[in-house]
């Protein structure tokens, strides 16, 4: 099986808690037979040299992204999919992936990881699930404070704010009934709307702008690019749109992306529901990954750490890569490694590991204040089986 096929694993009763990593594995499923590849949930965007999941590994040879991977499949002629796409349907293709990138992913940072319940009742125990002590603790934060990145342009990123520190840790962040944390009072021209109730809204507009565009570029046809009349089937396009409107779909505390969109927008309702999409020729592939072992966890734990230090983590980040690329003054450019940056980085490794040593010690003691057994030999004057020890019970 030449092809290996890396993703986040399963959540919400989909194969993938991704959309790009969703869309490969329902591509793969439809149009490469099942013994040219195998199916990995790696749940580590380390295996791939670009840190990206999904990674496709050809025989030694990485590919990161949907759109990468495709691109790639292509011209090894394992797919046949875009072959006959006109250059005008190639354009509308690339244009769709980006829309999808920005405006999709964004929608679907805020429904599934800004939005505090959506992100403690369900997406934070579906990461749980996926990965092993310690990266629990260093991946899903990582990749939440990711998502909320992503939110920023959509002009409603104030809602991802965190409990201030002032606030007792054992109060609960008060939630609107959009299930986002509810905002201090705000000075404003105008009180007879709460502004976490206009960002509400605001949020209900983009969901239906954003469908909207998908509606009116499928329009009548079958798929997305295809007439009706076309016997090829979908395009890797339809199979990445497919794999954001399932996640859009998924049941949230306050399902605002699922509501709008089997409300109103029943075409693409319907597209979901497409044979060539939905129908499983086979099982999946799946394969276990290659364990990461005592020692992988903790590096990948210390690295977790070192990114999410600040003021260390970008510097760690293109050390990792190889360094800082100069452009000197007579234009030649070459690779520099600050040593600085280096020393900080080694001295918050050598931290995340001591601190994952502490952790696993705690872990293994008992609760302060259990009750201990202690085993002692006892003196007793009648032969029996006490003679050979008592129990005596106490608080230590």
């Amino acid at each position: 099986m030449a092809l290996e096929l890396h993703v986040w694993g399963p959540a919400f009763g989909l194969d993938s808690i991704d959309p790009e990593c969703l869309a490969a594995v329902t591509c793969f499923r439809n149009h490469v037979p099942r013994e040219h590849w195998t199916l990995i949930a790696s749940n580590d965007a380390a295996v791939s040299p670009d840190h990206r999941l999904p990674a496709l590994n050809h025989r030694g040879t990485w590919t990161s992204g949907y759109t990468e991977i495709i691109s790639y499949l292509t011209k090894q002629k394992y797919l046949h999919i875009d072959d006959d796409l006109t250059p005008l349907q190639k354009a509308d293709s690339l244009a769709c992936a980006s829309f999808l990138a920005t405006r999709g992913s964004g929608l679907l940072a805020m429904s599934l990881y800004v939005s505090p319940r959506a992100w403690a009742e369900i997406t934070r125990p579906a990461y749980s699930s996926l990965l092993p002590f310690p990266l629990t603790w260093t991946v899903p934060p990582a990749i939440r404070t990711g998502a909320i990145e992503k939110v920023e342009h959509l002009g409603i990123g104030h809602l991802a704010a965190e409990v201030d520190a002032e606030e007792s840790p054992s109060t609960l962040a008060e939630t609107t009934s959009t299930g986002f944390l509810k905002l201090r009072d705000r000075l404003g021209p105008s009180k007879a709307m709460q502004p976490e109730h206009t960002a509400a809204i605001r949020f209900q507009h983009f969901a239906e702008d954003f469908y909207s565009v998908l509606d009116q570029l499928r329009g009548e046809k079958s798929f997305f690019l295809r007439d009706d009349d076309d016997d090829s089937g979908p395009s890797s396009i339809d199979f990445l749109v497919y794999g954001y409107l399932q996640l859009m779909r998924v049941q949230t505390p306050h399902p605002i992306l699922k509501t709008v969109l089997e409300k109103s927008f029943a075409r693409l309702v319907a597209f979901l529901h497409s044979k060539e999409l939905s129908t499983r020729s086979y099982e999946l592939p799946w394969r276990q990954p290659t364990p990461r072992g005592a020692l992988g966890l903790i590096g990948r734990f210390a690295e977790g750490s070192i990114e999410a230090t600040p003021g260390v983590g970008d510097s760690w980040r293109k050390w990792r890569k190889g360094g800082v690329i100069s452009t000197y003054s007579n234009g030649t450019t070459d690779d520099v490694r600050d040593p600085t940056q280096l020393i900080l980085a080694a001295g918050t490794l050598v931290a995340g590991v001591a601190a994952l040593g502490a952790t696993v010690l705690f872990r293994a003691l008992s609760p302060f204040g259990a009750a201990t057994h202690r085993f002692e030999p006892t003196r007793a004057k009648n032969s029996g089986f006490n003679q050979f020890g008592g129990i005596r019970y106490g608080r230590y």
